[in-house]
């Protein structure tokens, strides 16, 4: 399936609003723990109104450059035990990444220009997507599974349910299958060109077992605990839900 072929002239990238910071400053999880600069989300919001010109400068001037800033690009890497696994192996954590609050605020903003993108433009995610969606849920994804079982056994027809759990989901997925799906979405160029450069570069610092702080630099992947990762996966797994099953 070709993209669309459509390309954003880089000199009508929009300025950000005082009303999509502040759009974004209402969706900031203000109890989220800080991340590698120390300063809580609850200490940014206190003090947004005095920095938000200054912000929006520089959103203004990343989104023109499509340069995300370097220092946010490092996050602190937290592992997470999970339930009823042995702690000696790996799988039984589960990581996740703790990213600067100014950084995840600038993310929220991009991530609305590419949701209005594609919910006004598109081509949108596939109507079968539900995970991480305003305004769907597992209950609807759900109710979705139970008509499509009511339309089999009312035509007398057989149905087969498939259940893949795909391994470190949000690590695996790699950079170019990301910066594809974006084209194929039509999403604008400046934005693209933008999230290329979020994915480039990036890194995570964690404790080793000596007590030295060691940075790692990703290579694939998205940050699990970032704002635009779960975003950045729908849009580079819709093709699966794209593909087209043979009849029988």
């Amino acid at each position: 399936m070709a993209p669309p072929d459509r390309e954003a002239d880089e000199e009508s990238v929009p300025p950000v609003s005082e009303s999509e910071i502040g759009a974004a400053e209402t969706r900031m999880r203000k109890s989220a723990a800080p991340g590698p600069d120390g300063v809580p989300a609850r200490v940014l919001a206190l003090v947004l109104h005095y920095l938000e010109p200054r912000l929006r400068g520089l959103f203004d001037a990343s989104l023109v450059s499509g340069q995300f800033p370097d220092c946010w690009k490092e996050g602190k890497l937290v592992l997470l035990p999970k339930p009823g696994r042995p702690p000696q192996s790996v799988a039984a954590f589960r990581p996740i990444v703790l990213l600067n609050e100014a950084g995840k605020l600038f993310e929220r903003v991009v991530a609305a220009c590419i949701v209005q993108h594609l919910t006004r433009v598109g081509p949108d995610l596939s109507d079968a997507q539900f995970g991480f969606r305003a305004g769907r849920s597992t209950i609807d994804a759900i109710l979705r599974l139970k008509a499509v079982a009511s339309e089999a056994v009312a035509s007398k027809g057989v149905l087969l349910a498939v259940s893949l759990d795909i391994a470190n989901a949000f690590n695996s997925l790699p950079f170019g299958c990301i910066t594809e799906a974006l084209r194929f979405h039509g999403v604008p160029l400046y934005l693209r060109r933008l999230v290329a450069d979020y994915l480039d570069g990036r890194s995570v610092l964690f404790v080793n077992q000596e007590g030295d702080v060691v940075r790692r630099p990703m290579s694939c992947g998205v940050p699990q605990g970032s704002v635009l990762g779960p975003l950045l996966w729908d849009i580079g797994y819709d093709w699966v839900l794209r593909g087209r099953l043979p009849p029988g």
